[in-house]
């Protein structure tokens, strides 16, 4: 901490996104005023976004909770408590409902971007443990559970997701992404477009693969696709390297099960008629996989816009496919395994638990099942009937592909539900309580999560750069007193931990991040040897370490979690997808294709109510092309009615040459109706209601909703 005349300057880091950008913070008369990039940092340099002043307008936000409230009438009706009152009127009840039912009564959902921070994302691991919860729901297994899936197929476990070596490629491939805008989600790296820029100068390509010219896709090569037919397209570049011999064989022997089957799949996929699919021209497909195919060192970056579609798992494993057959896995420039910098035992590959969700038998991916199977299991009576809710960051009435009313019915029907939040959002107003948390820059923190997706390992640490506001509590001390209020010590993994917390010798968060560094390949081993430790990172490198240069390679035979120690090509899944995904057809009904759309601005479903991210100009607004604007008789701004299959929304246009044909785009977030001022009053409507409701239509093997490529049509 540094003082200059009456501010006070700290070192600390960003939480909102994966990014984790280092920032300095001023701060006067205890209460934070501003953040800026801190250039001094090895990792970010200086870059960062306003994401982050919007988080310090959170902190301020006269909408912001900041003591516990109880649930006293109709939805959204509450009157503040005090904390004692509400822990024990919560524990008192989740523990005679588990008694009664037993602990698959009491379910947890975990929203974005809470475990973002160190302590939450531990804390709340333990918890669900201690409680012995079955069923856990995440918002992120609407958002990235097909890339898991596609992991266990491949590799046997779902945390073996590759990312690409952007740094040191020669051709990179940017599909269902907009990087530059998100620099990197599983794929962490905030300076983003500087890695895309180093291809160009090394003399390489970097084609961008999106309906819309994004951000991204305006600073490089953009070729445009039908939304939801990545999968042929990526068909098509397989069949191409495998028909004319551009394959790494020596290397696909050596290391993989089922290449025959995996030839004879993409022989139907031809460039032309995957170009009937997908719109992008046959020639340029061909010349597409020949170039992939001759770079010295090539890679695939795709994510939410290939996670979230129809066939998000097979695009997913055709992503590392074309990786794999050309010898780029696991290579310098190619696609690469999870590293952290914490240790080899920090992120262990094992393979995925077998638990599925009750009433429908989806897959828990990472743990995580997807957010409309909470539903059914909410409403369907029976053995594992869930009667208890935590909602930790959570909104899954919006941002769910089930949103509306449907999940806020369900949630009424819950005997105890309960929140963890910083705002009451539309979710929350269905709560019992919801009790008020810190926020990122009033706790303290390392980048725990994502040291495993970093490009370029790094570490850094932050104090709480002020006192937490009000009456608010960390989450995980609240998490800790719930397992000691029921009788079970502490949410602590470790039996010898709960019995010291529960006669209040806790363990501190900042205690165990100590513990991380110091006995991590990079520590000092408490003495031992030089290296770092907490008090080390926080006085004496207040800018954050380099670890690495580079990720490491050639770790497929140590990390690789299938039985017999190679890549599977070609499962049973994979051949069901291929054919499912021959057959499908796009409905002539509804003829447009709606894609999502990442902004700068918006984080999900929050930051709308904060004055630098809501502004006064921004405006929620279908993107479609001027030749289908024309076609249509639609002018700019004109509210036009948008129907799918499962809902109808009206939304004003926005016509923009950067958007293909025949495909249409419609940013996620918008549309609120919580118990924020000034997120209410902005106009929009929630994307999601066109998503399909009918549990059929979802993504086969991931469950996950389909959020993009769904089928509309658009009438004045």
């Amino acid at each position: 901490m540094k003082h200059g005349g009456d501010d006070q300057t700290v070192h600390t880091f960003c939480r909102v996104c994966e990014p984790m950008c280092a920032l300095v913070a001023t701060v006067r008369d205890g209460r934070l005023t501003s953040v800026a990039g801190d250039k001094d940092s090895p990792y970010s340099k200086g870059h960062f976004c306003k994401k982050a002043t919007g988080a310090v307008e959170v902190m301020y936000d006269p909408d912001r909770i900041l003591q516990p409230l109880k649930r006293t009438g109709k939805p959204g009706e509450f009157t503040p408590v005090s904390w004692d009152e509400a822990m024990s009127d919560i524990a008192t009840r989740l523990h005679d409902i588990r008694r009664r039912d037993g602990p698959s009564a009491f379910a947890t959902f975990l929203g974005q971007p809470p475990t973002n921070g160190f302590a939450t994302a531990v804390w709340f691991s333990a918890f669900k443990q201690v409680f012995q919860t079955k069923w856990n729901y995440s918002v992120n297994a609407e958002d990235a559970a097909s890339l898991l899936m596609a992991s266990e197929l491949l590799f046997g476990s779902a945390l073996l997701y590759p990312r690409p070596d952007l740094w040191r490629s020669d051709f990179a491939i940017i599909i269902g992404a907009n990087p530059v805008v998100s620099h990197g989600s599983v794929c962490t790296e905030p300076l983003m477009r500087d890695a895309l820029q180093s291809i160009i100068k090394r003399g390489g390509r970097v084609v961008v693969i999106d309906p819309r010219r994004s951000e991204t896709a305006q600073s490089f090569e953009h070729l445009q696709i039908n939304a939801g037919t990545d999968a042929w397209l990526m068909m098509a570049l397989l069949n191409e390297l495998i028909s004319n011999g551009a394959i790494d064989l020596p290397y696909i022997r050596e290391n993989c099960n089922g290449w025959e089957d995996l030839a004879e799949l993409a022989r139907p996929f031809t460039a032309d008629r995957a170009s009937e699919e997908c719109g992008v021209p046959a020639d340029v497909i061909r010349d597409l996989a020949r170039d992939f195919a001759k770079a010295n060192s090539a890679t695939i970056y795709g994510r939410t816009g290939t996670c979230t579609q129809r066939f998000g798992t097979l695009n997913n494993i055709l992503q590392s496919l074309l990786c794999i057959v050309t010898g780029n896995l696991d290579r310098p420039g190619g696609a690469l395994f999870t590293w952290s910098s914490l240790g080899a035992n920090a992120f262990p590959a094992t393979r995925e638990a077998t638990v599925r969700s009750r009433i429908g038998g989806l897959p828990a991916l990472g743990g995580m099942l997807p957010s409309r199977c909470l539903i059914d299991d909410i409403l369907t009576p029976g053995e594992g009937q869930v009667r208890a809710l935590l909602m930790l960051g959570g909104n899954p009435v919006h941002s769910s592909g089930a949103a509306g009313e449907g999940f806020a019915d369900a949630l009424e029907k819950l005997e105890l539900h309960f929140s963890l939040d910083i705002y009451m959002n539309e979710t929350n107003r269905h709560a019992h309580y919801i009790l008020p948390v810190a926020t990122m820059f009033e706790r303290a923190d390392i980048p725990y999560k994502y040291l495993a997706n970093m490009l370029r390992p790094a570490l850094f640490a932050t104090e709480a750069v002020v006192k937490p506001s009000g009456d608010v509590r960390e989450e995980w001390e609240i998490l800790n007193e719930l397992c000691r209020r029921a009788g079970l010590g502490g949410a602590y993994s470790n039996r010898w931990l709960r019995r010291l917390s529960a006669i209040g010798l806790a363990l501190r968060p900042k205690q165990l991040m100590d513990w991380l560094i110091r006995k991590s390949p990079n520590g000092d081993q408490y003495g031992r040897r030089r290296g770092l430790s907490m008090r080390k990172l926080l006085r004496h490198f207040p800018n954050g370490v380099s670890l690495a240069d580079a990720l490491p390679t050639d770790m497929l035979k140590e990390v690789i979690a299938t039985p017999d120690r190679k890549i599977i090509l070609a499962g049973a899944e994979f051949k069901m997808e291929v054919q499912r995904l021959s057959a499908h057809r796009h409905s002539e009904a509804f003829p447009f294709r709606l894609t999502g759309m990442r902004e700068m601005l918006s984080m999900n479903t929050w930051l709308h109510n904060v004055p630098s991210c809501m502004t006064a100009k921004r405006r929620h607004q279908l993107h479609i092309s001027p030749f289908d604007a024309g076609r249509l008789s639609i002018a700019d701004g004109q509210v036009v009615t948008v129907k799918s299959e499962a809902g109808i929304i009206r939304v004003p246009v926005k016509i923009s040459d950067r958007m293909k044909e025949g495909n249409v785009a419609l940013p996620h977030g918008w549309g609120h109706g919580g118990g924020w001022q000034r997120a209410n009053a902005a106009p929009g409507v929630n994307s999601n209601i066109l998503a399909a409701k009918n549990s059929k239509e979802i993504e086969a093997l991931a469950g996950m909703s389909i959020l993009n490529g769904i089928a509309v049509a658009i009438e004045v």
